[in-house]
């Protein structure tokens, strides 16, 4: 294709209603009307590079960088949009009477890439004027930018010192967890400040009430009966080796995988160390505006299997005052190149209401491989990546 001019590079875009509810959002009660401008461009030319890489099928973490960050918005000039598994761009807006794009010196390294991005607010346009893999000054001048054209091409080869590592699952079940991953209890049921006039003590579990429940987990005992024991074990028989026995019989004998899962991740909790210990962690995603400011949990849970390989949970789960998950609220699972393995949407009712209170999907990949979960809501995708 032959072009006219750098103008026939250029992307226009329109600047969509959520984009700019978005930006008005994060631009409200801030100290000073510029500091607000900063981060109403700012948050507009992110939604704006977002929206063309999902059009052009590039999986994004929309609300994992600093832009999305409240106390990172008001300390710092930043404009970030994690591309996942390869790095981080800076999205650096400048208005239709500028000279030059303003790249503030706090972004100058570690970043894939930077792309400009024109506000032209009149028009309702956000148009992509291009990218450059560096910058060297400040000022960054359209002429000297590269195609976007170009910057589709250059993520098809990222350089290996910005692609992001997966998260790895065979550190998890050394009970080394990444950070933003808590226990599932710890972030549904965090424990309350306060005080209720008296102290109450729990009463450590009799060895006899132990010898009961693990009586239910025998081999004669209904499959419904056997997965509700286990389930108590894992809460009353923590440093009990008979209930830690209990719980390993029930891996090698129980038919359903309902119970072997209760089983593995009641052992994770009591036998942390055990070798056929499973492993549940949640981490809090922020849908943003979709969700009204409220968040979802999204639970991994694993469970070794005897040939070596790792079997994984999925699940996701209304967290903090939302009682059910919004409809069409989407879980994916996708492999290394993105494509689209299983999916799960959340269902309304009559009303057009919610009325799952979770979903999931449980799957066992290849040793060695690695895969994308994505939890979505209309336009924002959560991305994580994992390794077995």
């Amino acid at each position: 294709m032959i072009y006219e001019s750098e103008t026939d590079l250029w992307i226009p875009l329109p600047i969509t209603e959520d984009s700019k509810r978005l930006a008005q959002q994060f631009a409200t009660n801030l100290p000073n009307p510029q500091k607000a401008e900063q981060v109403y461009l700012n948050t507009l030319a992110v939604c704006t590079v977002n929206n063309y890489l999902r059009i052009v099928g590039i999986p994004t973490n929309l609300n994992a960088g600093n832009s999305w960050n409240s106390a990172a918005r008001l300390l710092a000039n930043v404009a970030d949009l994690e591309v996942t598994g390869l790095g981080t761009l800076e999205c650096r807006p400048m208005r239709k009477s500028d000279r030059f794009c303003y790249v503030p010196a706090e972004v100058q390294d570690e970043r894939l890439g930077y792309i400009v991005v024109q506000i032209d607010e009149e028009e309702q346009q956000a148009t992509l004027l291009g990218f450059t893999p560096s910058v060297e000054s400040e000022e960054l001048l359209v002429s000297d930018l590269r195609s976007i054209d170009d910057f589709l091409e250059y993520l098809v080869l990222p350089t290996p010192q910005t692609a992001k590592q997966p998260i790895d699952l065979n550190r998890w079940l050394q009970n080394i967890f990444d950070a933003g991953w808590e226990t599932v209890e710890m972030l549904l049921n965090p424990p309350q400040l306060g005080f209720r006039g008296e102290t109450a003590v729990a009463e450590r579990p009799t060895q006899e009430a132990i010898d009961s429940v693990i009586g239910l987990t025998k081999p004669d005992r209904t499959e419904a009966v056997r997965r509700q024991a286990a389930g108590v074990l894992g809460e009353m028989g923590t440093g009990n080796v008979g209930a830690v026995s209990a719980l390993v019989e029930l891996l090698q004998t129980a038919q359903d995988l309902e119970t072997r899962w209760q089983a593995a991740l009641s052992l994770g909790k009591i036998s942390p160390h055990h070798p056929q210990a499973g492993i549940r962690r949640a981490r809090a995603i922020d849908l943003g505006l979709e969700l009204d400011g409220y968040t979802v949990a999204l639970i991994l849970a694993i469970m070794p299997q005897a040939d070596g390989r790792i079997s994984v949970f999925l699940e996701v789960e209304p967290a903090g005052n939302l009682a059910v998950l919004p409809p069409n609220l989407k879980l994916k699972v996708l492999s290394d190149t993105g494509e689209t393995r299983l999916e799960v949407s959340a269902r309304s009712d009559e009303l057009g209401r919610g009325k799952d209170r979770s979903i999931g999907k449980r799957f066992t990949p290849p040793p060695g491989a690695c895969f994308q979960v994505q939890v979505e809501l209309n336009d924002v995708i959560f991305t994580e990546v994992f390794a077995v």
